[in-house]
């Protein structure tokens, strides 16, 4: 497995319920080493199947990664069933408008935004 998808995973899974951050975030976070498609294509290579060193669907919250508008992309993907991103973020607490989009502004996770790193906490609650 390559070692900036396993950071891009340890990034995902830092990422408080009910907070976001954009592929293209992500991609800043790692130094551009990966686009913000490259990191779309390392979250879409998870398995359903764990796999050492332990990444998968279940362990990296991956529904927490939305695109710049704050839209899901998932609907790209068939092996997840249409709005199942939509569903899990809701489940999290995170409001989505009748255009299927979030406010950044309110789910975006801050610290990691404004830090370019992962940290343990969140400034700003949904």
């Amino acid at each position: 497995m390559s070692h900036v998808y396993v950071e891009i995973y340890k990034i995902v899974q830092s990422i408080p319920k009910g907070r976001v951050l954009t592929y293209g975030i992500i991609s800043h976070m790692i130094g551009g080493r990966m686009s913000a498609q490259g990191v779309g294509w390392a979250l879409m290579a998870l398995s359903k199947e764990k796999r050492e060193p332990g990444y998968d669907m279940n362990s990296v919250p991956w529904q927490r990664v939305v695109n710049a508008e704050g839209g899901t992309s998932t609907h790209k993907i068939a092996t997840i069933p249409p709005g199942l991103q939509q569903v899990l973020l809701e489940a999290e607490g995170v409001a989505f408008d009748e255009q299927g989009k979030i406010k950044l502004k309110q789910y975006i996770w801050l610290d990691a935004a404004a830090n370019g790193t992962a940290s343990k906490s969140s400034k700003r609650k949904p």
